[in-house]
């Protein structure tokens, strides 16, 4: 009897162990996810409702194996797999959880995943990595992975100490019943909506549990509903105008692409020749920048399409696009990357006719803009029917692939790992050098794209925008890529518009202060189409006398304030630490001296409240606390 109770005893205190080491992982990652990533605390019960689920499997398995007629070593090596299998798909899954968290302010989805790993070759050469040298040190760790699972099992496996106590029926009932339980908790993951508690596999499979997520916005889904039905009122009173103009429309969109880059704007480099040579040309309407609403593409696309401020961004907006279809035009999106699984990109813009991206096919890397020449390809002339296309280039991205034949500026680094910054003081010249060899070929592309359409007649009556989605940081203030910052060079994106054959383009105003909800507008304006009543945007043919825009990027929200005389105000709050920016772009158009202390009191009251009516896109807790400092200002 001591025996067995000696037996047993051993067997719990293994198991115990075996859980103890099981749970350590899944704890670390959620005090990072919570404390690091801001995650919330209802997140914990979930998660490990969902890694019990993961251990029920995992000790169901463990125990039909020990059923099998083999060798105990052949045993002890299958279940060694499993757990190292099991172990780094842990790792895998919640690193590329804080990735998403970290690049994209948003939990990493399957199946944005899945797109870059079938072409996870060419995205470590996009980085800068070698897949062979890669591909050693995954088989490696999987090796070491193994090899400890193995020995661990060796020294105290506890599925051998239960089958020295158990018969083998029990055991086998024991195995059935651990994965039927965990069989029926994993079908009912679906059902449960624990993305909006912020679970994060459940975000991962599920994105759309959450809140209206935008990257690092997100607007809650009571607000957003309203958001929704009040664009489906604008939709159902939308009247087209039967006597529009049907000149087609070419909108081409560069990632990540900065106005201060393209010598087309006086940047030091020759890095936009082909725009330059359409302007003197005579083919240049309008040569400006605009102020994007935010500083990632989730947001920037979307008020490209809706002309919307980053609050106002709706689930189904009534787009540009949808404008369109509703006056005849045909509607092709062709995009490089992967707007499908990237933020469900791909669904703001309404019915079209036809949509490609890079997630659509397998043959090349997705980020690469040869994708958008060879679908162009595909192509025949115009049949006269009125056309919108819309184009995403990915080049100028640090994710974008640089062409061989493409000339390098100078040793050239790609910057995404470091993108908080470098100690390296050359880091910022690399980074330049490798992201204006994008810009240069953007340009390229860009001549490729309009000589195609010119060759098949969609030129001989067009209006053709060139435009960014955000800006980019490359070294500035020891910051690199987007997502971080609402500085000059993360928001600021050039605003082309080219007109071709009969395309009327006359009667633009260009304001000092323009924003990228302007673009829809001002299109419409051309065709003499209505715009929305429910845009923000306005037509740069409407003359302005002053103005305010906005934009935001997480906690960092502000405006630009042109109604001053001789100024142009740019102020910002950070609502997490209540740090205040301002400063006069006309004057200090690098933003060196904030002159926050400088502005009157109640303008700033005034820009402090204007901001609290545009906080619906920051978390509950962080509006809150606008709304409170907000609150106080007045009271002062």
């Amino acid at each position: 009897m001591i025996k067995q109770q000696r037996s047993w005893s051993v067997a719990f205190r293994r198991l115990g162990v075996a859980l103890s080491a099981f749970v350590l992982l899944p704890s670390a990652f959620l005090v990072g996810y919570i404390w690091i990533f801001g995650a919330p605390e209802s997140a914990i019960r979930p998660h490990l409702w969902v890694v019990a689920t993961l251990v029920s499997a995992l000790a169901g398995l463990r125990l039909a194996i020990g059923l099998l007629p083999l060798p105990q070593a052949a045993r002890l090596i299958i279940s060694s797999l499993l757990i190292a299998c099991t172990g780094l798909a842990m790792i895998l899954f919640y690193g590329l959880v804080f990735v998403g968290l970290k690049h994209w302010k948003r939990v990493t989805t399957f199946d944005m995943a899945g797109s870059y790993a079938l072409q996870a070759p060419d995205l470590l050469r996009a980085l800068g990595y070698s897949p062979l040298l890669a591909t050693a040190l995954c088989a490696s760790l999987f090796a070491l992975a193994w090899y400890t699972a193995y020995v661990f099992l060796r020294k105290g496996d506890w599925v051998t100490s239960f089958y020295r106590n158990i018969s083998r029926s029990v055991i086998g009932v024991m195995a059935i019943g651990l994965l039927a339980i965990s069989t029926v908790s994993a079908m009912a993951l679906p059902d449960r909506d624990w993305g909006g508690l912020g679970e994060p596999l459940s975000l991962s499979l599920f994105p759309s549990q959450s809140q209206r997520a935008m990257q690092s916005h997100a607007i809650d889904v009571f607000h957003a509903a309203q958001i929704d039905r009040d664009e489906d009122a604008v939709r159902s009173a939308y009247r087209p105008n039967e006597k529009a103009r049907h000149s087609n429309v070419i909108v081409i969109v560069a990632d990540a692409l900065r106005a201060d880059h393209l010598s087309l704007f006086g940047y030091h480099r020759k890095t936009s020749p082909n725009l330059e040579a359409l302007s003197q040309a005579g083919r240049m309407r309008l040569a400006t920048s605009a102020i994007t609403v935010c500083n990632e593409s989730s947001c920037g696309l979307r008020a490209l399409a809706s002309s919307h401020y980053v609050d106002r961004q709706a689930a189904h907006p009534i787009t540009l696009h949808e404008v369109l279809k509703q006056h005849g035009y045909q509607v092709h999106l062709i995009f490089s990357g992967d707007h499908t699984n990237f933020d469900g990109l791909s669904g703001i813009y309404g019915k079209v006719d036809s949509y490609f991206d890079g997630a659509s096919q397998s043959k090349l890397y997705l980020n690469d803009d040869r994708l958008v020449t060879d679908r162009l390809q595909d192509f025949g002339p115009w049949d006269g029917k009125p056309t919108m296309f819309q184009f995403h280039l990915m080049s100028s991205h640090a994710l974008g692939k640089r062409f061989d034949d493409t000339p390098e500026f100078g040793p050239g680094e790609n910057y995404t790992a470091v993108r908080w910054g470098s100690g390296d003081a050359q880091m910022p010249q690399r980074a330049t050098n490798f992201y204006d060899r994008g810009i240069l070929q953007v340009d390229r592309v860009i001549r490729d794209i309009l000589s195609m359409l010119e060759a098949r007649g969609y030129l001989q009556d067009a209006h053709v925008l060139i435009t960014g989605d955000h800006g980019e940081s490359l070294g500035e203030r020891g910051l690199y890529s987007h997502t971080h910052s609402v500085w000059e060079e993360s928001l600021r994106v050039p605003f082309v518009l080219l007109s071709y054959g009969t395309a009327n383009a006359d009667g633009l105003r260009p304001n000092p202060v323009i924003s990228q909800i302007d673009i829809a507008p001002t299109l419409l304006r051309f065709l003499d189409m209505p715009i929305p009543q429910s845009w923000d945007g306005v037509p740069l043919q409407t003359s302005i006398q002053s103005r305010i825009v906005y934009f935001q990027q997480a906690q960092l929200i502000g405006l630009v304030d042109g109604r001053t005389l001789g100024k142009l105000y740019k102020h910002w709050i950070d609502v997490q630490t209540n740090k205040q920016f301002t400063f006069d772009l006309l004057s200090d158009p690098r933003e060196t001296k904030n002159v926050t202390s400088e502005v009157e009191q109640s303008m700033q009251e005034e820009w402090r409240q204007l901001l609290t009516n545009r906080s619906a896109a920051l978390t509950p807790e962080v509006r809150e606390r606008l709304e409170r400092q907000s609150s106080r200002g007045s009271a002062h």
